[in-house]
């Protein structure tokens, strides 16, 4: 087949070094996609086991040990350009404990220290991700998933266990099969009287409800907080548009008097027809917590 000379170029060509993440003073140079990012080995030495025997890897006989140059970078093929330049803005983030970020950004924080066992990174994914609201069956699916600590989706248990709808089958293919048979067993229980059905009024009360689901999702000394609705969030987009914070999403200069709002591809429209990916209960863009589209330069470290 005939090659157009514009599709002669080769990868080496379209390889280039990241805007943000390509830090002079750094010590390794990691390729993800067709980016290469300069950073600094020891904060993955010290937080991942997965990375420390990665790195501890015998060079072979005559060559140079990967992650040293543009030419001979450490490559890494389990997470895309995104997701690995918001995890390192959890390491480089200017504002130290200031850590603004959307839904959509620490889900890809929190999927990237879950597959590299960064421990405290999936601690922070988590804490963050509690301030904000997320809907109930896209959190759940989203927690189990990740191995998050299943005694915080105890108020989004009492949700799809109080309300009139039947889980769907959309919600049940994201749920999985041993927490929808928990939730109609839950379901069941809370409309205890013989020959109810399972979408009739709850006929318990709400902290019988709550004993209820720790004993059918063997839950022991979870603190229940009942979920707060989307429509009670506070708004502070216009705080944020004018905040001088640093995005995970890229790393350009931010002139905080013309700054967006940070806008990112939003789960909905990769796949609309998924419960979990038009959940949350808003678009990325309108997210009060996100951060603005600016952010940070490296210059001073070069």
């Amino acid at each position: 087949m005939a090659t157009r000379f514009g599709d002669s170029v080769t990868v080496a060509e379209k390889i280039k070094r990241h805007e943000s993440y390509y830090i002079m003073t750094g010590d390794i140079i990691f390729l993800v996609e067709n980016h290469l990012f300069r950073v600094h080995r020891y904060f993955f030495e010290r937080e991942s086991p997965v990375f420390r025997e990665k790195l501890a890897l015998a060079t072979a006989p005559g060559q140079s040990p990967r992650g040293t140059s543009d030419t001979n970078p450490f490559p890494i093929d389990d997470a895309t350009t995104t997701d690995f330049s918001r995890f390192l803005w959890v390491f480089y983030n200017p504002l130290y404990s200031l850590y603004n970020a959307s839904i959509e950004e620490w889900t890809s924080i929190l999927k990237l220290s879950y597959l590299w066992r960064f421990t405290e990174v999936k601690k922070l994914a988590v804490r963050e991700l509690e301030k904000q609201y997320i809907a109930p069956v896209p959190k759940i699916a989203l927690y189990q998933k990740y191995d998050v600590d299943r005694g915080l989706l105890l108020q989004s248990y009492s949700v799809l266990t109080k309300r009139a709808e039947p889980i769907s089958m959309a919600e049940g293919l994201d749920l999985g099969l041993e927490t929808c048979l928990l939730l109609a067993r839950a379901r069941e229980l809370a409309r205890s009287d013989k020959g109810v059905r399972a979408s009739s009024p709850v006929t318990i009360e709400e902290s019988e409800v709550e004993g209820l689901l720790k004993d059918v999702f063997s839950l022991k000394d979870v603190p229940f907080r009942p979920m707060s609705p989307p429509s009670v969030r506070v708004d502070t987009s216009a705080v944020n548009a004018d905040s001088n914070g640093a995005t995970p999403t890229n790393g350009k200069v931010l002139d905080s008097a013309k700054s967006p709002q940070g806008q990112g591809t939003s789960p909905a429209a990769s796949n609309p027809n998924s419960s979990i990916s038009n959940g949350f209960g808003f678009s990325p863009s309108a997210n009060p917590k996100s951060p603005p589209a600016g952010g940070f330069a490296f210059s001073s470290w070069s």
